[in-house]
């Protein structure tokens, strides 16, 4: 492992950290690299497939300060001389963003996390539409609860937390009646205009890098408890897709890789809902259609190589497996 350029993952316990490091072992630099993986609970499948994986300190817990949780990292970095680290967990994003000039300054790594602001605007589904609109890009009209008369309200809508993941605590509202009635069990709840139907779903990833955009896959996607299950890329999707997601990176420049989800109105128009800014659940998905984002980034920012995609028309279905250790 020691001859190896070693790669840092967290959340190997996530779908995330998951994706990241099987696109890494399914990759054409496989063999040139090993994998540190970080988690907060033992024997998740992640960390059997890492070289070594480390128990980081619990930070949601009161008693757990982020100088403990942040000098271990630096201390792991260091030990295994980790060039770049790969962030898997959300509750991480705005830490690593905190502390990412630290780190890298301290080690030499490369921290993959945006800026605070971006964070910020990606975390809260109404922070991303004022950045919308800010910026006169397309968006779903969002209202917090007092700012709008329930009468006017063109039905249906939809009810969703601030800030929130896996459709948890969000709802397609008939009427009024419903809404009254659902509105108070939603923590920080937005109300947003109900845009398309699902077969209008899109989940979109871009790379961002070196001050420009380097890459988008558009995929057409179906939910299973909050989470893609089915995805579909054909060559053909409207290209207001990608002109429009070139626009917004524009202007909310994320570092590296960023996820956006949308639906397209009844004229086309694609509409964001939802910002991501990191690595999706659906990046080892999106590398069996050819969008090969781990090891695309590995190239461009260790070895100054841009690698090319040949992106394949396909489907791809999640499912479930199970993974055997065998006692030593």
């Amino acid at each position: 492992m020691e001859s190896k350029i070693n790669i840092g993952v967290t959340g190997t316990g996530s779908l995330i950290g998951q994706a990241v490091i099987k696109s890494i072992q399914r990759s054409n630099l496989a063999n040139q690299l090993g994998i540190i993986g970080f988690d907060y609970f033992n024997e998740t499948v992640g960390s059997f497939w890492s070289d070594i994986n480390y128990l980081l300190p619990d930070i949601l817990k009161e008693d757990i300060s982020h100088q403990d949780w942040l000098s271990l990292i630096i201390e792991k970095i260091k030990v295994h001389n980790i060039r770049i680290l790969f962030v898997g967990v959300d509750f991480e994003l705005p830490l690593f963003s905190k502390y990412k000039q630290t780190i890298e300054e301290e080690t030499g790594a490369i921290v993959m996390v945006s800026a605070e602001d971006v964070i910020s605007i990606a975390d809260d589904k109404y922070l991303t539409y004022e950045f919308l609109e800010k910026h006169s890009l397309s968006r779903p009209l969002t209202y917090l609860p007092h700012e709008v008369n329930f009468d006017e309200l063109r039905y249906p809508v939809i009810i969703k937390p601030r800030k929130g993941a896996r459709s948890v605590g969000v709802y397609k509202i008939k009427d009024k009646q419903q809404l009254e009635k659902l509105l108070p069990t939603i923590g920080e709840p937005i109300i947003q205009e109900c845009v398309g139907t699902e077969a209008d779903e899109y989940t979109c990833g871009t790379i961002y890098l070196n001050g420009e955009l380097k890459k988008i896959i558009v995929l057409n996607r179906s939910l299973k408890e909050g989470n893609t299950f089915i995805s579909r890329y054909k060559k053909d999707f409207p290209k207001s897709i990608t002109k429009y997601l070139e626009e917004v990176c524009k202007h909310l420049k994320p570092y590296g890789a960023c996820n956006f989800q949308l639906r397209l109105d009844k004229n086309g128009t694609p509409k964001i809902f939802e910002i991501n800014s990191r690595h999706s659940g659906t990046t080892f998905i999106r590398s069996l259609f050819g969008y090969r984002e781990i090891e695309y980034i590995i190239n461009l920012l260790l070895f100054n190589t841009e690698i090319e995609f040949d992106l394949k028309e396909g489907t791809a279905v999640r499912y479930f497996e199970e993974f055997f250790v065998a006692n030593k």
